[in-house]
């Protein structure tokens, strides 16, 4: 009798091992890399669900960088957009969007949500300045950054939001501001902090 008890207990310990491991399999993991480009010539980066590989090319820097995009399984490969300067990419972890965040220069950064399968881009600036009037202001400051820090699941983002307004500005407001989101892309900004401070780049 107590070996039949121990025989089942084991087999109630196995089975619920495999029923974990398969939830695992079936759940990609929230945080996805953040992937800083350039790093070279050529950087992939592919989908957490390998469906999916974007390809930055580098190959001079002095020169604009290219963003493709390649569905891996047609090998149909088409031009997400071309840049001046560095980049910031981060997979969804459902590989159904990707974030961009595109230091276009030294006074500024802007984030962008794109679908991979039609290239469709939201602006994260967007979606916050209709919901927070302070973030409109700051998204207007002299050197504004805003940055896609990660994301936090499929539909979610926790978004940065920094800078400083320059001493002679018309505007007659001034000092520096580090702002932190948690952007909903199906609807919804919660601002989680704010502070007078300028977060370092």
């Amino acid at each position: 009798m107590q070996t039949q008890l121990r025989y089942v207990g084991w087999r109630v310990l196995l089975m619920s091992a495999l029923l974990a491991r398969r939830l695992n399999a079936q759940v990609p993991s929230v945080h996805t890399r953040v992937v800083a480009l350039p790093q070279g010539p050529v950087t992939r980066i592919p989908s957490p669900n390998r469906h999916w590989t974007l390809i930055f090319e580098c190959p001079d820097y002095s020169k604009e960088r290219k963003l493709w995009i390649v569905e891996n399984g047609s090998h149909a490969r088409k031009l997400v957009k071309e840049y001046e300067r560095s980049l910031a990419i981060a997979w969804a972890p459902d590989s159904q969007r990707f974030f961009v965040e595109d230091d276009y220069g030294s006074n500024g950064s802007d984030s962008y949500v794109i679908d991979p399968a039609s290239l469709k881009s939201v602006d994260l600036g967007t979606i916050i300045a209709s919901s927070d009037p302070e973030g409109a202001k700051f998204l207007k400051a002299d050197h504004s950054y805003l940055r896609a820090n990660r994301w936090l699941d499929s539909d979610e983002l926790l978004v940065v939001l920094s800078g400083h307004f320059d001493e002679t500005t018309q505007r007659r407001v001034s000092g520096s501001f580090t702002v932190k989101y948690q952007v909903n892309l199906n609807g919804g900004v919660k601002k989680i902090s704010q502070r007078s401070v300028e977060e370092s780049q």
